[in-house]
């Protein structure tokens, strides 16, 4: 699906405007704007405003008026806006390249479909353990642990979708997984001739902007632990605690952060989670009794 042929000239049109706006340090002039694609002032804001939220354009504000024509609002131009919606909304605010994006929304149903049909073959639990979570972690997963990372894979396209950062630590890890993906796509496309090496390279790099929704890379970090252990020596860490690092341990995959509703596959977890969470303090608050006594 694109845009009509007449939305797509208007888009074309603005973009260039701030392109030319940005390189004299001037604010858009809508009157003018308007009066060029015969369209009222407020329809030409309308616009700017979806050429915004398409991650194509940053508007001026106070301090600096002049617009910012983004990095993915050049590639739109040099493809003369013929880039498929999707390709353009994805990850919009988070990814300011429209070959990474495409890359990233192609990889989701790889990741997605893939797992869905190691499930189905019986051999879920070895595909979560050998391609999806960190080595660390590989043997502690089961049957349960798997269904639930598959759940965390289809929430997190979802998230993405609207963009929305991760909701639990599993779907992290499953975005880790997600950029593998994207980056093996975007090898194939080189191979093929579809793009080039240095396209590439652009794409793969801002794919890190991932994180940047996600506020942290603090996931990346369990790629190296070497046993589940680890997780818990982290979470006792003074510095994880005061950069609020998430609970790392596996019990902890699928609570939800404090942004994600309790709700569906977090919801179980997230319950029994907090009722070993009290139990546990109960039995330190009764050692620390007994060392008093």
């Amino acid at each position: 699906m694109t845009f009509e042929e007449g939305t797509t000239h208007r888009y074309i049109e603005l973009l260039r405007a701030a392109g030319v706006a940005q390189a004299a340090g001037e604010p858009l002039d809508i009157a003018v704007l308007a009066e060029e694609l015969d369209v009222s002032p407020p329809g030409v804001q309308v616009d700017l405003e979806q050429l915004t939220v398409l991650g194509l354009v940053a508007l001026g504000d106070a301090f600096d008026p002049s617009p910012l024509l983004l990095n993915a609002g050049r590639q739109y131009l040099a493809r003369d806006g013929a880039v498929p919606y999707w390709e353009l909304r994805f990850l919009a605010t988070a990814v300011d390249d429209l070959v990474a994006r495409a890359a990233l929304l192609h990889a989701g149903t790889i990741v997605v479909d893939e797992f869905r049909d190691q499930i189905l073959s019986g051999e879920g639990v070895e595909y979560a353990a050998n391609v999806l979570v960190p080595p660390a972690f590989a043997s502690a997963v089961d049957d349960r642990i798997a269904l639930d990372l598959y759940s965390a894979s289809v929430s997190l396209m979802t998230r993405l979708s609207a963009d929305q950062p991760a909701g639990c630590v599993a779907e992290e890890i499953i975005a880790v997984a997600l950029i593998s993906e994207a980056k093996a796509w975007l090898e194939i496309l080189t191979s093929d001739g579809e793009i080039s090496p240095e396209q590439a390279r652009a794409a793969a790099q801002e794919m890190t902007g991932l994180f940047e929704l996600f506020e942290d890379d603090d996931v990346l970090g369990m790629f190296e632990m070497e046993e589940p252990a680890d997780a818990a020596l982290a979470r006792h860490d003074p510095v994880n605690q005061q950069l609020g690092v998430a609970d790392q341990r596996i019990e902890s995959w699928f609570d939800p952060f404090s942004w994600a509703a309790p709700t569906g596959y977090l919801a179980g977890r997230a319950t029994e989670h907090e009722e070993e969470e009290e139990k546990e303090e109960e039995e330190e608050e009764e050692e620390e009794e007994e060392e008093e006594d």
